[in-house]
């Protein structure tokens, strides 16, 4: 485990970052009499920084929706609900 002050951490701050992500070993950064230590725990990606093949990806493997087959196949070709008025204007929607 390596320890650092803060000053030594901020001069090296991006070889440290790297250094605690490839290793994953915790580094210790003392400022005064206070000790903190650091740790890699890396996040995994947030949908927005994945490409659509990988949010894809990950949408099937999901599997279906339990609501999925929530349905009456019957009410998939019931059709008494379609109206037709040819007269009927679409701003008198």
């Amino acid at each position: 485990m390596k320890e650092l002050t803060v000053t030594e951490m901020r001069q090296d701050l991006y070889r440290v970052m790297d250094r605690l992500i490839q290793d994953n070993e915790p580094v210790r950064v003392r400022r005064g009499k206070v000790t903190v230590e650091l740790t890699a725990r890396l996040l995994p990606r947030t949908a927005g920084e994945l490409t659509s093949a990988e949010r894809w990806d990950r949408m099937v493997a999901l599997g279906p929706r339990p609501d999925a087959c929530d349905y009456k196949e019957a009410d998939i070709y019931r059709t008494d609900h379609w109206e037709w008025d040819p007269d009927k204007k679409f701003g008198d929607l």
